[in-house]
């Protein structure tokens, strides 16, 4: 589940990417003021709500086999406001305030609790303004009609060759800056998409809808790990 937390927000978080990066990168001035601006619609909102699609495309054990073999798909919903966020995929529910991160399963009706930490792996809300300092190279990969959307990708690379992934590329709309497809490509390749087929960014939402409320759940196991 940690896995599926990164890789939601790993295609928002990059846009924190600034200028201000590590010599020796590329740094697309064009790319930079697109991600530049989107980073700023997205600091601005008071609650944002996506539905999505994250498909996991295996390497493929034999050439010809078919992709469907190898390809697997889950639909989820994403809310975030600020630091905090919720994750509703699978069937399972991932409430996160910011400080700690709840973990529901209702098929085994226990509710996981942590502390959250965020580590290089973990791109989540609180990191999107700051991932910029820790180094990427980023410039313009393609423009093109994404949903019959006129899309500009963004490729970037991180500096940290530590990371399990060695590229993302961003597909950010044209105009309304809104993040519409992110890929990541993983090191052992694995290449996972995620991709938004509906986004509301003007949902208003409490701060109690991202803490889970025991109240509301019948029978539910609670496994506290802090």
């Amino acid at each position: 589940m940690k896995k599926i937390i990164a890789l939601l927000f790993t295609g928002i978080s990059v846009m924190g990417l600034m200028a201000q990066a590590k010599p020796g990168t590329v740094t697309d001035p064009e790319a930079g003021a697109i991600l530049e601006k989107a980073a700023a619609k997205y600091q601005s909102l008071n609650g944002m709500q996506a539905d999505f699609t994250l498909t996991t495309v295996n390497p493929k054990l034999k050439p010809e086999d078919d992709d469907s073999k190898y390809t697997t798909n889950l639909n989820g919903q994403l809310y975030m406001k600020g630091k905090a966020f919720k994750i509703v995929i699978n069937g399972n529910e991932i409430y996160c305030d910011g400080k700690t991160i709840w973990i529901y399963s209702p098929k085994t009706k226990e509710v996981q609790i942590n502390d959250y930490q965020e580590d290089q792996e973990t791109f989540s809300p609180t990191k999107v303004f700051s991932i910029y300092k820790e180094g990427y190279s980023y410039q313009i990969k393609e423009k093109k009609t994404y949903q019959g959307k006129n899309v500009t990708v963004i490729e970037l690379a991180p500096i940290n060759h530590k990371v399990s992934f060695f590229k993302i590329d961003v597909g950010i709309e044209d105009g309304t800056n809104n993040l519409l497809e992110s890929k990541i490509y993983e090191k052992s390749g694995v290449r996972y998409i995620y991709k938004i087929n509906s986004l509301n960014t003007s949902t208003p939402l409490s701060n109690d809808f991202f803490i889970f409320d025991i109240k509301k759940y019948q029978n539910v196991k609670i496994v506290d790990l802090r």
